[in-house]
C-alpha cells in the first residue's frame, strides 16, 4: 500500500462531486487504512457508525457472600442425588435487582448483557473417582510391568457449574428461572443439560490428577499425582437479544446458582454435562469468595 498524496480540502472551499469520488477511490486499494495515511485520533466514534447502540439501563453489584481475601467463604456441598440442589451464590444476599418495582422492560431490538466474576476453589478428599466407584472418566494406563496390568487415572473433566437465573414475574424476586438458552440441570436420570442449553454458565474444574513422566516405563504401579486446586478467578457472560416479536419482557432481578459435580457425556445425538453423583461426598466441596455481577440494557436499533 502506497501513501495517499492528495491535498486536503481548505476551510470554506467548494468541493465537486468528482473530487469527492476521487478521495473515496483512494481508499479502494487494499491496506489504505494504515498508519501511513492516518494520524493518531484521525478516526473516532463520529466516523464509525454501527448499529446505533444506546445504553438504556445499567446495574452492578457484589456477587458472593464471602470475602475477597478468602478469610470468609461460602462452602457448597456436592450433590449426592439427582436432580442436584441448586445453591444460590451469596445465599440470597447478593442478588442484582433491576429497576426497583418497575424492573427493566426489554423490547424488540434491545439486548440484555450480563457479566460476572468470582473467586473459586474446589476441595477434594482422596480419590472419589477411583476405579470401582462407578465414576465417569476413568482411564487405564499400562503400569509398565510387562504383565498387561494397568492403574487407573481420571480424565480430569469433572466440573461444577455456575449458571444464571432471572425473575421475570415480580420485584419480590421469588420466581427464578434459568435465562433463555440455559437449562437448570433438573431433568434426566441422572440430571443433565444439552450443550445447546448452556448459554449462561461458567464451569469450574473439580480436580486435577496426572501421571508423572516415566511412571509407566519405570514399572510404577498405581502411581499418580493429584495437583491441589487453588483459588482461581471464574468469569462468564450472557447476551439476550430480542428480535421482532420477542418483546416486551420485564426483568426484575438476576442471580447465580451453583451445582455439581458434572462430567461430559454423549447422549444419542448431542453432547451434554451429566451429574456424576457417585463422586459426591463431604470432602468434595466448592468454596466461593466474592466478585461482581453487572447488567447492561441496550437498544440495538
Amino acid at each position: 500500500m502506497s501513501r495517499i498524496n492528495r491535498p486536503r480540502v481548505a476551510e470554506g472551499a467548494t468541493i465537486s462531486g468528482s473530487d469527492l469520488d476521487a478521495r473515496f477511490t483512494d481508499y479502494s486499494q487494499a491496506g489504505a487504512l494504515d498508519k501511513a495515511n492516518h494520524r493518531d485520533g484521525s478516526i473516532d466514534l463520529p466516523q464509525v457508525r454501527g448499529e446505533g447502540l444506546i445504553t438504556l439501563n445499567s446495574a452492578q453489584g457484589v456477587l458472593g457472600s464471602g470475602v475477597w481475601d478468602h478469610s470468609s467463604v461460602q462452602s457448597i456441598a456436592s450433590s449426592g442425588s439427582s436432580p442436584p440442589t441448586l445453591v444460590e451464590v451469596g445465599a440470597g444476599a447478593t442478588r442484582l435487582a433491576l429497576g426497583g418495582l418497575a424492573g427493566w422492560t426489554l423490547n424488540d431490538g434491545e439486548v440484555l448483557r450480563i457479566y460476572w466474576d468470582i473467586g473459586a476453589q474446589c476441595l477434594v478428599s482422596g480419590r472419589p473417582y477411583a476405579s470401582g466407584t462407578g465414576a465417569a472418566g476413568i482411564l487405564g494406563i499400562d503400569d509398565g510391568a510387562g504383565t498387561g496390568t494397568f492403574f487407573d487415572i481420571t480424565d480430569c473433566a469433572h466440573c461444577w457449574v455456575m449458571h444464571l437465573q432471572w425473575d421475570v414475574t415480580s420485584a419480590a424476586l421469588t420466581h427464578w428461572l434459568a435465562v433463555p438458552g440455559q437449562g437448570d440441570y433438573q431433568s434426566g436420570t441422572p440430571a443433565a443439560e444439552n450443550n445447546a442449553n448452556q448459554a449462561g454458565q461458567s464451569v469450574i474444574s473439580a480436580w486435577l490428577e496426572y501421571s508423572l513422566p516415566g511412571n509407566a516405563s519405570n514399572g510404577a504401579v498405581d502411581d499418580r499425582t493429584s495437583k491441589p486446586q487453588v483459588w482461581n478467578g471464574v468469569r462468564g457472560s450472557y447476551f439476550n437479544a430480542l428480535d421482532t416479536g420477542d418483546g416486551p419482557v420485564t426483568v426484575y432481578g438476576l442471580r447465580m446458582v451453583v451445582s455439581g459435580i458434572y462430567h461430559p457425556d454423549f447422549s444419542t445425538s448431542f453432547n451434554q454435562l451429566k451429574l456424576d453423583h457417585v463422586v459426591a461426598g463431604a470432602g468434595q466441596t466448592l468454596e466461593l469468595s466474592q466478585g461482581q455481577i453487572m447488567a447492561l440494557h441496550q437498544r440495538m436499533r
